[in-house]
C-alpha cells in the first residue's frame, strides 16, 4: 500500500490558512481581552478557565512561560446509582445546574475583578450558559472560547435560548467550522481531525503573551512559570509559587 500524504500535507495547509484568520480576525478581541486580563493581575485578580473536557484548563495550568495566575475551575455534580432493574439516575436538568452554579462559585474562589474564561466548542450547554450568567452578577468579566460558526447551528440547552457567544463579555472565536473536524480525505466520507484544540490553545497563548506584555510595561512582574528540568528549575518553582502566593500576581 502507497500514500501521497496529501492528508497529512493538507492538514497543514488547512491548519496555516486558519492560523492567518485568527491573526487577521481576531486581532481586535485579543487585544481586549490582553487588556482586561491585564488589568485583572495587576489588582490581583484571578484569570480562571473553565472548559468542557478538551483542552485549555490542562493546557494553560502549571506550563512553562504560563502564568501562575490561570487556575482552573473544575465543576463535578455526578451521580452513580444505576441500577439493573431500574436503569441510569436521570440527566440532572437546569434547576439542578442552577444549584450547583451557585454551591461552586460560593465554594470557590472567583471574586468581582476577576476573569473566567469560558472554553466551550459548542456554546450550547445549560451548566455553560448557566456557569457565565452567574459569574457575571457577581462582578466576574466571562471571556469565551468558542466556535461561532458552529454553534450559531446548534440549538440552545438553557431556558434564555441563548448560547455563550451571545452572551459573554468578549467573545475569542476559534474559527472551528460547523463540525469542528476540518480537514477531507479523498475516499472517506466525512471530515477529520478537530480545529478547536490547536486554534483554542493557539489563542490562549497569544492572549498569554499580550497579558505578560502589558503587565510588563505597566512595571509589574508577573509571576511565570519555567521548566522544572533546567538546572535549580524545582527551586525557582516552589520561590515563584510562593512569590505568587504572597503577592497575587
Amino acid at each position: 500500500m502507497t500514500s501521497t500524504d496529501t492528508a497529512m500535507a493538507g492538514y497543514f495547509d488547512v491548519l496555516s490558512a486558519l492560523l492567518r484568520d485568527l491573526r487577521e480576525q481576531e486581532w481586535d478581541a485579543l487585544r481586549r481581552a490582553a487588556d482586561l486580563c491585564a488589568e485583572a493581575v495587576a489588582a490581583r485578580g484571578v484569570i480562571h478557565i473553565f472548559d468542557t473536557g478538551h483542552l485549555l484548563s490542562h493546557e494553560m495550568i502549571c506550563r512553562t512561560g504560563g502564568l501562575v495566575a490561570y487556575t482552573p475551575l473544575r465543576i463535578a455534580g455526578t451521580v452513580d446509582n444505576a441500577n439493573p432493574h431500574r436503569g441510569a439516575a436521570a440527566p440532572a436538568g437546569e434547576d439542578a445546574d442552577r444549584l450547583l452554579v451557585q454551591w461552586a462559585l460560593s465554594a470557590g474562589t472567583l471574586r468581582r475583578g476577576d476573569v473566567l474564561v469560558m472554553s466551550s466548542v459548542s456554546g450550547t450547554s445549560a451548566l455553560v450558559v448557566e456557569l457565565t450568567l452567574a459569574a457575571q452578577a457577581r462582578g466576574v468579566t466571562v471571556i469565551a472560547v468558542t466556535a461561532v460558526r458552529h454553534s450559531s447551528r446548534l440549538a440552545p440547552g438553557h431556558s434564555t435560548g441563548k448560547r455563550l457567544h451571545e452572551i459573554a463579555d468578549l467573545v475569542l472565536d476559534d474559527h472551528a467550522d460547523y463540525g469542528d473536524s476540518m480537514l477531507e480525505v479523498a475516499g472517506l466520507g466525512q471530515r477529520i481531525n478537530p480545529a478547536s484544540g490547536v486554534t483554542g490553545a493557539v489563542l490562549m497563548w497569544a492572549l498569554n503573551a499580550g497579558i505578560v506584555e502589558r503587565l510588563v510595561a505597566r512595571g509589574v512582574e508577573p509571576s511565570v512559570y519555567t521548566s522544572v528540568h533546567l538546572p535549580g528549575g524545582p527551586g525557582r518553582l516552589a520561590e515563584v509559587e510562593e512569590r505568587y502566593r504572597v503577592e497575587g500576581r
